[in-house]
Formats: structure tokens, sequence, C-alpha cells
């Protein structure tokens, strides 16, 4: 009976994990992370970026966390001519409203300097009937100088 109950508590505890993504699993699959404030594995968007200037097809996934440490996950596809936008809001729990996953097209990705921080924006996103633009990084300027930019 004893033996049971672990192998209950451990699958229990298998599953919780499995629904989690947390930053070390993102650090582990080479996301870029949005820490609500340092980004980390910048780098990797840097070369998403070099490879849509080069016309060249891309991907990257960004984990954006919130304070709380729930995760809304954005993979992000070039295909050499529009930015395919998949957002998985399913593992954060806050997410209030908001579908859990959803798909845009956007057609151009914008980079906008600001006071404190530099904003990464996709412009015309088709979204249902709806065009709009959605921003998907910002980094702090202080971080952004750290990476020898």
């Amino acid at each position: 009976m004893q033996k049971l109950v672990y192998l209950l508590l451990l699958f229990g505890t298998c599953l919780l994990s499995a629904c989690s993504y947390d930053s070390e699993k993102a650090v582990k699959n080479g996301d870029v992370i949005n820490m609500n404030g340092p980004v980390y594995n910048f780098f990797q968007f840097e070369r998403f970026l070099e490879s849509v200037e080069a016309d060249e097809a891309a991907s990257v996934r960004i984990a954006n966390y919130t304070v709380e440490g729930n995760p809304t996950l954005y993979d992000l596809a070039f295909d050499g001519t529009v930015f395919n936008l998949e957002i998985d809001r399913s593992k954060n729990k806050d997410r209030g409203d908001s579908p859990a996953k959803e798909s845009k097209t956007c057609s151009e990705l914008v980079s906008e300097e600001g006071q404190q921080v530099f904003s990464y924006t996709l412009e015309g996103c088709q979204h249902d009937s709806n065009v709009e633009s959605f921003t998907i990084l910002s980094v702090l300027k202080e971080q952004e100088e750290e990476h020898d930019h």
C-alpha cells in the first residue's frame, strides 16, 4: 500500500511539472526569455533578426513571464515574406479572458527606440477580421548595451 501511495505521488508530481514551462526549461530550449525586465538569450533574437534582414526563413521562441512566473509563449516564424505568430497562453494561470492559443499572420517587424526600451512590434497582423499590431518583446536599453550592440 505504501508503494502505491509513493507511486501516485511521483506520478502526480511528474504530471504537474509537465504542465508547467518554467524559465529553466525555457533556457534549456534556447528560448528568448523576458522576465519582466531582464531578457535572457537575446542573441537568439538577434540571429532571427539577421535572417529576417537577409530575407531568409527563420524562427524563434520568446517566453514572456509575468511577475508571478506565468509564461506566455510566442513562436515566431518568418518564411521570407510574412511573419507567422503562434501565441500560447495555456500555461499562464492569469490569462483572464484571453484565448489559450491563437495565431496571427503579420506583414512587418518594426523596432522602435523609446527613452528606456527598445520595442519589437509586429505590424499588419491579420487576426479574425481585424488588422492590428502586436508587441512581442521589449528590452531595456541598459540591457541592450550589455549585449555589445
